[in-house]
């Protein structure tokens, strides 16, 4: 779907009341998502979270955890239908302009060694690599590396 259009989408914070759409947009995005009990946890222990909105639909959410002096984004997802219009990189956008009013210092996530399309919105957002997390993640081979990136703030 090539929408391009910012103003037809909506930014709000995460909330309950949608976490099963949240849910249903995880595990189509992964091999192996995050269950639906840690994404409603991340809402109820007020983790800094947004969802993005086309219609009804959720197409995309940040999770992340803005604090002093260090903040870190744990969660990046849009809709495989909504990619390439902006919404990732708003949604870290909205992560960055919060953390530097909130006075943190750097951003820190980690990134799938494979995810190159992740990896050039990361580049492009100036996030640069400080370091490698062993077999990280999981994955249908069993165990991934991820990169950890860093932007001081």
């Amino acid at each position: 779907m090539a929408v391009k259009s910012s103003e037809l989408y909506r930014f709000i914070p995460m909330r309950v009341k949608d976490l099963d759409m949240i849910y249903e947009l995880e595990i189509k995005s992964y091999d192996f998502p995050w269950t639906k009990e840690i994404l409603r946890d991340c809402i109820l222990y007020n983790y800094d979270s947004y969802s993005v909105f086309f219609g009804d639909e959720i197409v995309g959410y940040i999770i992340s955890k803005i604090s002093y002096p260090e903040t870190h984004i744990l969660n990046l997802t849009v809709s495989s239908q909504f990619r390439n219009n902006g919404i990732g990189g708003s949604l870290v956008q909205l992560i960055i302009n919060d953390a530097r009013i909130r006075n943190s210092q750097d951003i820190i996530l980690e990134v799938r060694s494979s995810n190159k399309i992740a990896q050039s919105l990361y580049k492009k957002l100036l996030f640069k690599q400080i370091g490698v997390r062993k077999d990280y993640y999981d994955c249908n081979e069993g165990r991934e590396d991820a990169y950890v990136l860093k932007l001081e703030l």
